[in-house]
């Protein structure tokens, strides 16, 4: 299994939720997606859902 699979840029997370590249990083700045940055740029966790999608309690 290749690692790079695992993770998308912000551009490819602002397409994937509906969401400006902006607010992505905004998002990665305030802590509230699984994420890591590497120079300017932030890498994230492709497995990860939609922030701010209310999760169904059981």
């Amino acid at each position: 299994m290749n690692p790079l699979n695992e993770i998308m840029s912000t551009e490819e997370a602002s397409k994937l939720w509906g969401v400006h590249q902006d607010h992505v990083k905004r998002l990665c700045r305030e802590g509230k997606v699984v994420c890591r940055k590497f120079g300017k740029t932030y890498i994230l966790n492709k497995s990860q859902p939609k922030p701010g999608k209310k999760r169904a309690v059981v």
